[in-house]
């Protein structure tokens, strides 16, 4: 049947970049051959619990693309995700020199 995108779309959602966005995220796969519709179902955190006032998000997927798919997780789902604090500033190489006021570096002098 039209399961295509549905293998697509969680093929997509566990390859290893998209894990490292997100490692407590944990993909459960459950195939089986009933003749039902295909679904996708996502269990969402405690914090996402009370936000969405849902335990989980249903999507029936058997007449959706892997791009609506994708675009439904992303409406939905990332909605509901917790705000990421930044603990510190990266700063690069360039950015240091400059804050140190200089050059980034001694020039040596030449003998003569």
């Amino acid at each position: 049947e039209n399961v295509r995108s549905t293998r697509d779309f969680l093929s997509l959602l566990s390859t290893p970049k998209i894990f490292l966005t997100n490692p407590n995220c944990v993909i459960k796969t459950d195939v089986v051959c009933n003749r039902q519709p295909s679904e996708v179902k996502f269990s969402l955190i405690d914090s996402a619990q009370e936000k969405a006032q849902v335990k989980e998000v249903r999507f029936l997927s058997s007449n959706l693309t892997t791009l609506e798919l994708l675009q439904l997780l992303n409406k939905h789902v990332s909605t509901l995700a917790p705000v990421e604090e930044i603990t510190s500033k990266v700063t690069t190489k360039a950015e240091k020199q400059k804050l140190a006021g200089g050059a980034g570096g001694k020039k040596g002098s030449k003998k003569k």
